[in-house]
C-alpha cells in the first residue's frame, strides 16, 4: 500500500520528464511511500529506454500509439494502490514539501475531492488555467466576447479563470487544471475515471464537474507552488489545437449542460464555433499572406507596364487578360515551390519562375489576336517583375541573414547558476547572441542577492544547472521576478549544459588538409576575386582619406583604422580581408589560409585568450570558409567597430 500514486502521461518530452521525476523525489521531504507510473504515448525520443535505465523503480507503461490524455491516465489509474493520486504533467517541477502540505490539507477537510497547487509558468507568471469556473452563461459569455481579458479583475467578467481572486489565498473553485490534480483514491472509486471521449483538453473539467455533483469540493491551494512549462508536453499545430481544445469544450457542453440549458448550449456552441473558425481563418490568412502580396505586386507591375506602353489605365476588357497572366505566374510560383517553407524566398526559383512565366504568357498572345500588342507589355512586365520580386525577396533574405547570423551583435544576458560550465562548439560561439554570466556561489549564495543580481545585471534568461538553490527557492525567485518577463530554464539532471544544437567537439576536428574549405580551388578563386574587387573600390574611395587622416594625426590613429592602411597589401595578395590575425603565429600551417585584416579570432578576442582557443577558431574558419562567411565577418566587424 502506497501513500501516493503519481501518474505522468508522456509524449516526446524526455528531458522535461527527467526533470519532473527528479523533482518528485526532491519534493518528498517527508519520505512518503510513493509509486510513479509513466504512461508513454508512443514517443519517438527514446523516453522509454532513457527513463527505464535512469529510474528503474518507475513503473513504465509504453503504448504503441498516442491514446490521448484520458485513456493513458486511465490505464495507470486501474493499477494504482496509493491512498492519494497525483495526476501530473511531465512539464512540471515540484517544490520541496509538496506532498506533506497536500496530505495535511486533505486530512483537515474530508470534503476535499481534488486539490491543485499554484502553477507558475516559465516567466514567473501565474498559469490562470489552474483555477476555473464551469462555463455557465454568465461565465462563458464574457470569455467568448473577450471581456474577461479586458477586465480580468472584474467579478462579473473575470469568472472563467477567477482572475479577480487573490493568487496567494486558498479558495474553493469549480475546476482545476489536469497538469496538477491531487485526488484521494476513493474519489475515483466513487465518481469514475476520466471520460475517454475526450482525447485532449476538457477531461479535467469533466472530472471536476462529476466530483462536484457527488458533493465533494475542488480547491485551489497556493501554499504549494509548481512550475508549469505550459504547452511543452502538448505542442501542436494551430489547427490541431483548435480541433482538440474547442472540440473538447463542445463535448463538455453537450454532455453536461444541455438539459435545461438550451440557450446556454446554443450560445456556447456558437461561441466555440466562432473561436474555432477564427483559429482556422488566422491559419489560412497566414498561409495566403505571401501569395496575396505576390498577386498585388503582379497586378501593380502589369498596370504600370500598360501605362508605360499606352499611357492609359487598363480597361475592363484588358483587365481580363492581365488576370490570366497573373494567374499563370502564380501557378508557376506554386510549381516552383515558392509557397513552401523551404523555398518561399529563394532568389533562384523566383528568377526561374518569372522567366518561365514570360515564355508561357508570350505564347498565349498568339491565341488572343485582339491582345497581340500585349507582348511588349509582357516583356516590360517581366523586366519589372525580375527587379521587383528579386529585390523584395532579396531584402527579406538579407533580413533573415542579419538575424540568423546575429550581424548586429545583439546580445542577451544569460545567467548560469550551478557548477556546470556552458559547452559551446565553435559555430555556436561564432553566432552566439548571449553574454554568458556565471553565478558566483561563494559571493551570492542567498536568494535575495540572486534576485538583486538578476535585476542589476539586466538578466533576460536564467538557467539553473545545480543544487545551489532548492526548488522552493527557484519558485520564489521566479515569483518575485514575474513582472520582468525573465525566462527561467532548468537543465535536465543527466544533460550537459550545451547551448549549441550541434553538440560538436572542436577537439575532434580532423587536421587533414584536403577537408578544409579554405583550400578548395573554387573558394580560393572567389575569395581572391572578392578581395581584389573590394580592395580596388576601397583604394579609390576610402584609402586616400585614410592616408590624409593618418598624416594629420601623425600616426596616432586607432587600431581598427590602422588596418585600412593594409588595403594595398590585400590588393597585391599578401593579405586577405578575412583571415588569421597578422600577429598570430601559425607555425608554418599555411593550409589554414592567409592572414587577414579581420577574422573570427579578431571578433572573439578577449584578454586572456590562449593559443589553443585561437587555433580552434582558426581551424573552424579554415574548415567552413566560404564567401558568405567572409561577408558575414566583415559586416560584424563593421558593426562592432561602430559600436566601439
Amino acid at each position: 500500500m502506497y501513500d501516493i500514486s503519481i501518474i505522468i502521461v508522456n509524449y516526446n518530452v524526455r528531458d522535461l520528464l527527467d526533470t519532473c521525476i527528479a523533482s518528485i523525489y526532491k519534493a518528498n521531504t517527508f519520505n512518503y511511500k510513493i509509486e510513479i507510473y509513466v504512461v508513454d504515448n508512443n514517443s519517438v525520443d527514446d523516453s522509454v529506454v532513457f527513463i527505464s535505465n535512469k529510474y528503474p523503480e518507475v513503473k513504465l507503461i509504453p503504448n504503441d500509439k498516442n491514446l490521448g490524455f484520458s485513456k493513458a491516465n486511465n490505464i495507470a489509474l486501474k493499477k494504482v494502490s496509493g491512498k492519494y493520486v497525483l495526476i501530473l504533467n511531465p512539464d512540471t517541477v515540484l517544490e520541496e514539501g509538496t506532498f506533506e502540505k497536500l496530505i495535511s490539507f486533505c486530512e483537515k477537510d474530508n470534503s476535499a475531492g481534488a486539490v491543485t497547487s499554484k502553477l507558475i509558468k516559465a516567466n514567473g507568471k501565474l498559469d490562470s488555467a489552474c483555477k476555473r469556473s464551469f462555463p455557465t452563461l454568465s461565465v462563458a459569455l464574457p470569455r467568448i466576447i473577450g471581456l474577461s481579458r479586458i477586465f480580468p479583475k472584474s467579478k462579473i467578467f473575470g469568472k472563467y479563470n477567477l482572475t479577480y481572486l487573490d493568487e496567494n489565498k486558498t479558495y474553493e473553485v469549480d475546476a482545476i487544471c489536469g497538469a496538477f490534480m491531487f485526488i484521494p483514491k476513493i474519489i475515483f472509486d466513487k465518481v469514475g475515471l476520466f471520460d475517454e471521449d475526450y482525447f485532449m483538453y476538457g477531461e479535467d473539467l469533466d472530472l471536476c464537474y462529476r466530483i462536484n455533483k457527488s458533493g465533494y469540493k475542488i480547491f485551489y491551494y497556493p501554499e504549494v507552488t509548481t512550475i508549469h512549462i505550459k504547452g511543452e508536453s502538448t505542442k501542436k499545430t494551430n489547427l490541431s489545437y483548435v480541433n482538440n481544445f474547442y472540440g473538447a469544450m463542445m463535448l463538455f457542453v453537450k454532455k453536461n449542460l444541455t438539459k435545461g440549458h438550451g440557450l446556454l448550449n446554443l450560445i456556447l456552441q456558437t461561441g466555440i464555433f466562432i473561436r474555432s473558425f477564427a483559429g482556422y481563418l488566422t491559419r489560412i490568412i497566414k498561409l495566403l499572406t505571401l501569395p496575396l502580396i505576390d498577386i498585388i505586386l503582379l497586378y501593380g507591375v502589369f498596370i504600370l507596364s500598360v501605362k508605360l506602353r499606352f499611357s492609359i489605365f487598363p480597361n475592363r476588357q484588358y483587365l481580363f487578360i492581365i488576370s490570366v497572366y497573373v494567374l499563370i505566374w502564380v501557378l508557376l510560383f506554386m510549381i516552383f515551390k515558392l509557397y513552401t517553407k523551404k523555398y518561399e524566398f529563394s532568389i533562384g526559383r523566383t528568377f526561374n519562375s518569372i522567366i518561365a512565366g514570360f515564355f508561357v504568357n508570350s505564347s498565349i498572345t498568339y491565341f488572343f489576336n485582339q491582345y497581340a500588342y500585349s507582348r511588349e507589355v509582357i516583356l516590360t512586365a517581366t523586366i519589372l517583375l525580375l527587379i521587383t520580386f528579386i529585390t523584395y525577396r532579396g531584402l527579406v533574405n538579407l533580413y533573415i541573414f542579419f538575424v540568423s547570423k546575429n550581424i548586429l551583435l545583439n546580445k542577451v544576458n544569460l545567467l548560469i547558476i550551478g557548477g556546470k560550465k556552458l559547452k559551446q562548439d565553435m559555430e555556436e560561439k561564432f553566432l552566439s547572441k548571449y553574454n554568458v554570466i556565471y553565478f558566483d556561489k561563494d559571493s551570492y549564495y542567498n536568494l535575495s542577492k540572486l534576485v538583486d543580481f538578476i535585476r542589476i545585471k539586466n538578466i533576460q534568461e536564467v538557467v539553473f544547472s545545480a543544487d545551489y538553490f532548492s526548488n522552493q527557492d527557484i519558485l520564489s525567485a521566479m515569483w518575485m521576478l514575474k513582472d520582468r518577463n525573465t525566462v527561467f530554464k532548468i537543465v535536465p539532471t543527466a544533460n550537459e549544459l550545451i547551448l549549441s544544437k550541434l553538440h560538436a567537439n572542436i577537439n575532434n576536428l580532423s587536421l587533414i588538409e584536403i577537408e578544409y574549405n579554405i583550400n578548395n580551388k573554387l573558394n580560393i578563386f572567389s575569395k581572391r576575386a572578392f578581395d581584389l574587387l573590394l580592395s580596388l573600390v576601397l583604394l579609390i574611395t576610402v584609402y586616400p582619406f585614410v592616408i590624409l587622416f593618418y598624416k594629420q594625426k601623425k600616426g596616432n590613429i586607432s587600431r581598427h583604422t590602422s588596418k585600412l592602411l593594409l588595403i594595398p597589401e590585400v590588393f597585391t595578395g599578401r593579405y586577405s580581408f578575412v583571415g588569421i590575425p597578422v600577429w598570430f603565429e601559425t607555425n608554418d600551417k599555411e593550409y589554414l589560409g592567409k592572414k587577414g585584416l579581420t577574422g573570427i579570432i579578431q571578433l572573439n578576442h578577449f584578454e586572456g585568450i590562449n593559443n589553443e582557443e585561437m587555433m580552434n577558431y582558426t581551424i573552424f574558419y579554415a574548415k567552413n570558409q566560404n564567401l558568405l562567411m567572409d561577408i558575414e565577418i566583415l559586416l560584424k566587424t563593421m558593426f562592432f567597430t561602430l559600436k566601439k
